[in-house]
């Protein structure tokens, strides 16, 4: 049997040039928030902005296609929305990912948590693999994002 963790994961962050009063309607609205999540249009997010909200992520891209599931977990105005995603199995049976907006003198660091619940310990490797480099493009995605809106 392989060896699991209940919560393992790793994160990304980037600063943007921008208040998080500017930052944070791209964060909280699911239309804004699909600009940017994963290379659009392919993605398609819906939620209400409170916890307790149910989450939905359409990605389609032409030759690959999926609806992911979950919930809204946190919804803290201008701070932090925290989102339980059910998964497929493949890195665990759900994830979260966390986007905490922090005061970084007169910018903001945007961080992106991404763990996942009861991961093999040989699958690790292979979930930041998968996602690190796409959290990494989708915060440029968002600073671009807000950069254009301003």
């Amino acid at each position: 049997m392989a060896d699991k963790n209940p919560d393992w994961g790793f994160d990304r962050s980037l600063v943007i040039k921008a208040s998080a009063a500017q930052v944070w309607p791209h964060v909280a609205d699911p239309i804004r928030l699909s600009r940017w999540w994963c290379p659009p249009p392919t993605v398609q997010i819906n939620f209400e902005p409170r916890v307790g909200s149910s989450y939905e992520e359409h990605y389609s891209d032409h030759s690959y296609e999926y609806v992911l599931t979950g919930e809204i977990t946190v919804f803290d105005e201008r701070r932090c929305l925290a989102i339980l995603r059910w998964a497929n199995g493949r890195f665990g049976r759900s994830g979260s990912v966390e986007i905490t907006l922090q005061p970084h003198g007169e910018d903001t660091r945007v961080t992106i948590v991404h763990c996942f619940d009861d991961i093999p310990t040989e699958r690790r490797g292979e979930a930041r693999d998968f996602f690190a480099d796409g959290w990494d493009f989708s915060l440029e995605l968002l600073r671009r994002n807000i950069l254009r809106t301003d």
